[in-house]
């Protein structure tokens, strides 16, 4: 303990000593500080910085005044354990007041200290309160009234795949561009070491299907991670995922249900990607989910994992290194893991079975001699609309379907390239798939629109509270926009209402113009 202090007055007397020279004058002294307070310096606690001059004067200034290495030592500072305006007897009256109810508000002390001891007024609660949290009884008074039995424990895997954090963000609506809103959660697996997200999808609701999907992409990028850590949802909670994890050999840690403070570091990711991203889809026009999972990977890799982590004191992306667990799985094994086995019997004349409403084919061979009617049916989470019938030698085979559909395959085509939708997230998916889109634009919004106003107006825009008020509600209903397309409407607009207009006059002329068709209405 005594050596840490002494190594830190070393150090202060190594960055004053070149100035302690008494052939110096003021002005040559106080040139070599100046410039000394421009080097950087590695510090006792390994920070590298430069040294304030502001600093490197009080330190010369206590060496002066007592020229001893051990007067640059920190000296321990006054913990004041006693507040004058507060007597021991009230702190003693008040916390066996909380020992009989330890959710009894200061305020209602304050009044039962003032009839006890005769107060003309109650003790301030500022004071009060200052001076109960230095008392060790108080603090345990306020865990038990919290529920609390001890103070938590900070805990955070030592290496990158040592612990895989999932769940998923609050749902939210996402509004496309044929008027269609759905609610959607964005699913996710987080690196408790690194703050890295492993896989992040958008999903109609965190049901177990999505939990498997998830995992199982992470793993197939990343391989499998020694323990897994969620929330007591029916998803994570399920038997095909708990015996999936089990397969795996992933040990699956336990928690309490509804002990969100247990959760701080994917709690803490879900605020940012409220703020950095689901803020920013109101200004993005969404064509469909395919669209809005592609602004998601983007938001993720050139924003999330670039931001410098503040107890990491780096990037989440520095910190993982693109690293891959030690514990590597095959791909057949990581599909057959999570597989949902049903026992089902095959109708009795033509052999079909029905699986999600759907019907299939069993092959004939497995229904000739067989025991018992039933085949085992698998079906994959991750392509529920697949089903496979487990095979006597081993394996699976797909089945296929009974009836053909009028559209050919039923796996869904690429959505082809070209003619995005262009908002505030476009050009970050622009570079996050490393091109420009032909027909890209930069973002355009409110701030863009004010000074297109502006320069029409001749004067400033938005003026007034009022003006503002009006252009964002219009913008709200009407919008966004495409640059070209706003310009024109608006030249149009000035040209046929003329020139001196008034601004609600304008925005009432260009929300004819700009509104948006509603979708029609189904009729019986």
């Amino acid at each position: 303990m005594v050596q840490e202090p002494l190594r830190t007055a070393c150090f202060r007397f190594e960055q004053i000593s070149p100035f302690l020279d008494r052939r110096l004058s003021a002005s040559e002294r106080n040139r070599m500080l100046t410039a000394a307070a421009r080097v950087e310096v590695v510090w006792p606690t390994g920070r590298v910085a430069p040294v304030p001059r502001s600093t490197l004067y009080r330190w010369l200034k206590i060496y002066r005044q007592d020229p001893r290495i051990e007067a640059l030592m920190d000296r321990p500072r006054e913990v004041k354990t006693k507040s004058p305006a507060i007597e021991s007897a009230w702190v003693e009256y008040a916390l066996a007041l909380l020992e009989e109810e330890p959710e009894r508000s200061l305020f209602i002390i304050g009044l039962r200290l003032r009839d006890r001891f005769g107060l003309e007024k109650p003790p301030s609660r500022s004071s009060l309160s200052r001076t109960l949290k230095n008392q060790p009884r108080y603090r345990k008074l306020r865990q038990r009234a919290r529920g609390e039995k001890k103070l938590r424990r900070r805990f955070q895997a030592r290496r990158p795949h040592e612990i895989w954090h999932a769940d998923a963000k609050a749902a939210f609506t996402a509004k496309f561009i044929d008027g269609r809103k759905l609610k959607v959660q964005i699913l996710s697996i987080l690196d408790d070491s690194t703050r890295f997200i492993l896989r992040a999808l958008v999903v109609p609701s965190e049901s177990m299907y999505a939990a498997v999907t998830v995992f199982r992409q992470a793993a197939e990028r990343y391989g499998l991670p020694a323990k897994f850590y969620a929330d007591r949802g029916s998803a994570y909670d399920s038997d095909l995922f708990r015996r999936g994890l089990a397969i795996l050999g992933v040990h699956r840690i336990n928690t309490r249900s509804r002990n969100p403070s247990a959760h701080g570091k994917i709690e803490a990711y879900h605020r940012s990607l409220q703020r950095w991203f689901i803020v920013e889809l109101r200004h993005q026009p969404l064509r469909d989910l395919e669209h809005l999972q592609e602004l998601l990977d983007a938001f993720i890799d050139r924003i999330y994992h670039q931001h410098r982590h503040r107890e990491l004191r780096m990037s989440p992306e520095k910190a993982f290194g693109d690293s891959i667990s030690s514990r590597l799985v095959s791909l057949e094994r990581l599909r057959e893991a999570f597989l949902e086995k049903k026992w089902l019997a095959p109708h009795r004349k033509d052999g079909t079975i029905r699986v999600k409403d759907r019907l299939f084919l069993v092959p004939a061979r497995l229904l000739t001699g067989a025991k018992t009617r039933k085949v085992a049916i698998l079906i994959d989470p991750e392509h529920p609309g697949i089903p496979y019938v487990r095979l006597p030698q081993g394996g699976a085979e797909e089945l296929q379907p009974a009836i053909k559909p009028a559209g050919g395959s039923l796996r869904k085509a690429p959505r082809p390239r070209g003619d995005e939708p262009v908002g505030s997230l476009t050009p970050l998916l622009e570079k996050y798939r490393g091109r420009t889109l032909p027909q890209a634009r930069p973002g355009f919004g409110l701030p863009e629109i004010y000074a297109a106003f502006s320069r029409a107006l001749g004067r400033p825009i938005p003026f007034t509270e009022a003006e503002a008020e009006l252009i964002l509600g219009w913008l709200k209903r009407s919008g966004p926009f495409a640059p070209e397309s706003f310009q024109s409407a608006l030249d149009f607009t000035i040209k046929r209402l003329g020139t001196g207009r008034p601004l609600a006059r304008i925005v009432a002329e260009l929300e004819k113009i700009t509104r948006q068709p509603q979708p029609e209405k189904e009729t019986l």
